[in-house]
């Protein structure tokens, strides 16, 4: 092959590659073609990344203790199995398909790092992995919606109408909602509340497409429809980089942004020239 014998040590022991060059070295010297070599080398390659894997998820099984198993489970996020420390490195590689995401480490980067502005009635006790899994099912949902190009003008039109269907019930209503966003250019999901997360709404940017997701959390109607329109306030007036999750929470809470998309939702329900001039 005319390579060092430390060279050809290194590749017999594992530590040295065997590059497409040297797989047809070895193809002329050996008779064995090229291809043979190349497979084993891959083969072996996914060895290696597999025993760091296994390695890796020893450190990672702790992670699952953030999220809530069960009730995602419950919510068909993750195949029903038994929540058992025998089987916690599958839970895991459920859990981590589930998501998207390679490691703990990016799911912290995706779902725990970016800053938000919370609107929260209960955030002590809000759990952060609970949040995660419905916005991922939220995620999945708008993933198979068809949506146009956002539009601005197009969205304060499907506003406009969507606002005549506050008399409806929950069953004509939503299918008509996510029929007028979509044009407009923002993909409407409704994901059920997931026990813990406490949010009843989110707004936020995926892919460059405004998305607004709503969980029903709270049961009532006014909350429901202030909630939609608060997060509709947050795609119309706020920028596209921050995640919003929302819930009726204490004026003490609540940013300059949440203010203006609570006012936003306060007229658009109810404009101020209609409502009863109280006198002191």
């Amino acid at each position: 092959m005319g390579r060092p014998i430390k060279t050809i040590n290194e590749i017999i022991k594992g530590k040295a590659q065997i590059t497409p060059d040297t797989a047809v070295q070895l193809e002329r010297a050996l008779s064995l073609p090229a291809a043979f070599w190349n497979e084993r080398e891959a083969h072996y390659r996914g060895y290696l990344a597999r025993v760091e894997a296994d390695k890796n998820a020893s450190r990672w099984v702790a992670w699952l203790d953030e999220l809530p198993l069960k009730e995602m489970m419950e919510a068909e996020a993750l195949p029903k199995r038994r929540i058992a420390s025998s089987i916690r490195k599958i839970l895991l590689n459920d859990a981590l398909k589930f998501f998207g995401v390679a490691s703990p480490e990016e799911w912290r980067e995706i779902y725990a790092k970016p800053q938000a502005a919370y609107r929260r009635t209960r955030q002590e006790q809000s759990d952060r992995g609970a949040i995660a899994a419905w916005l991922r099912l939220g995620e999945l949902e708008v993933e198979r919606c068809e949506c146009a190009t956002y539009d601005a003008d197009k969205f304060r039109q499907a506003l406009a109408a969507i606002r005549n269907l506050t008399t409806k019930i929950p069953e004509e209503f939503q299918p008509e909602m996510i029929q007028l966003c979509a044009p407009a250019g923002v993909a409407l999901a409704f994901v059920p509340a997931i026990p813990r997360a406490h949010v009843s709404g989110a707004a936020r940017w995926i892919n460059r497409r405004a998305v607004i997701q709503l969980s029903l959390y709270g049961k009532l109607n006014d909350r429901f429809w202030f909630t939609f329109f608060h997060e509709a306030a947050h795609i119309l007036l706020h920028g596209r980089g921050e995640v919003f999750l929302d819930d009726l929470g204490k004026k003490s809470q609540q940013s300059d942004l949440e203010e203006q998309a609570n006012q936003y939702a306060a007229d658009f329900l109810i404009p101020p020239n209609s409502r009863p001039y109280c006198h002191r």
